[in-house]
């Protein structure tokens, strides 16, 4: 079956500009078929624990005779199946104070492993050509260093590292309503645009 894994990386309220996002992707890949499934990971619900071992960087055979705890092999083991087993990624990455959430960047560290999602020494990637969506939103005015803050080491991540196919749909001026003179209409127009291209690629993105 075509897996979708939907990763959620913001706050849970109904308010997330990102979790629109991942869920326009998700309802587009579901439409297509009874045999397409989505995997949801709720990096709010279910926050991974951060790195704790430098042997949790790499595979047992690079880890030197090192072993891990059981409960954070478990852990690690769960969340590198799920990427490896999925056909398809979406991510949804906000800019919380000029950087992407802590819980994200913590399943970053625990599924980055080089030798086994990444390369090692010329070994296979995984990955390779699978798509990866990044999802993002920032409370103001679009500003270029968005890209630097958050989606550009994601993108680095997926295609350099995982050599997977790189989407970037992404929202601005979340905080128009609070702040009405950012443009109420602007941001809602922009909203839209941002989950209609979400929405094309849950439709057209590989399935594998």
């Amino acid at each position: 079956m075509p897996t979708l894994l939907q990763v959620d990386g913001a706050i849970a309220d109904r308010a997330s500009r990102t979790r629109m996002l991942t869920n326009a992707v998700a309802e587009a890949w579901i439409d297509r078929g009874d045999e397409f499934v989505v995997v949801q990971r709720d990096l709010h619900y279910d926050q991974p624990p951060h790195l704790t071992e430098r042997s949790q960087h790499w595979p047992a055979e690079l880890r030197g005779g090192e072993s891990l705890r059981a409960s954070r092999q478990r852990v690690q083991d769960q969340l590198i199946a799920e990427l490896l087993d999925a056909d398809a990624l979406v991510v949804g990455a906000p800019m919380y104070n000029y950087a992407m959430p802590s819980t994200l960047k913590a399943w970053v560290d625990l599924v980055h492993v080089p030798g086994l999602t990444s390369s090692w020494a010329g070994s296979p990637r995984p990955l390779e050509g699978r798509p990866a969506v990044i999802v993002t939103a920032q409370g103001g005015p679009l500003e270029p260093e968005v890209q630097d803050f958050v989606t550009a080491p994601l993108a680095h991540l997926f295609g350099a590292g995982f050599g997977m196919e790189v989407f970037v749909v992404g929202t601005s001026r979340t905080l128009a309503e609070m702040l009405p003179e950012l443009g109420l209409e602007w941001a809602a127009d922009d909203l839209r645009r941002a989950r209609a291209e979400a929405a094309e690629l849950g439709r057209t993105i590989s399935a594998g």
